[in-house]
């Protein structure tokens, strides 16, 4: 078990388009500025190079490695930074995951979190969202260990679900 040390975390938010290419580059330019301030460790949104939208998810899907977590790892190692890659629409045979990629410093995959709690929103007269329609719920929790703390990762509803759940 590694000694709990301080460190800076940069987290990122951005706009996402219809444009995959440009969202990882976008996701480049704002790792590298939290990097530049000094973040040891850069988080990026959900959903950060996909519109977040069910129709999206299927044709920005990737299997595992491709292009988005290339560049991510890349980035890692050129940076020498932890990237906890917010998510991005995950191919797996006939399935699409709402995944995590954790790189290390040294570009390596830390681990991987597949959102466990899909969104799912009917209101009366209102909204209708529904992950569950294209997206296949993960099954792990996922906690990684950095040389500076144990980090557990989770996306978005995730959060809503852990929330009296305490990993020591």
């Amino acid at each position: 078990m590694t000694e709990m040390s301080r460190f800076k975390i940069g987290v990122c938010q951005m706009l996402v388009g219809a444009d995959k290419d440009e969202n990882i580059r976008n996701a480049q330019r704002w790792i590298r500025k939290a990097a530049e301030k000094g973040s040891q460790v850069v988080v990026l949104p959900e959903m950060f190079n996909c519109p977040y939208e069910n129709k999206y998810f299927p044709i920005f899907a990737e299997t595992f490695p491709g292009k988005t977590t290339e560049a991510l790892s890349q980035l890692a190692k050129e940076l020498g930074v932890y990237i906890i890659g917010g998510s991005i629409p995950e191919k797996e045979g006939d399935a699409i995951y709402n995944t995590s990629y954790i790189f290390a410093k040294d570009g390596s995959l830390l681990g991987r979190h597949r959102k466990m709690h899909l969104f799912d929103i009917g209101v009366e007269g209102g909204i209708r969202f529904k992950e569950s329609e294209v997206l296949t719920a993960g099954n792990d929790v996922t906690v990684v260990e950095t040389e500076y703390c144990k980090i557990g990762v989770a996306i978005c509803y995730d959060i809503e679900k852990y929330k009296n759940v305490i990993i020591r």
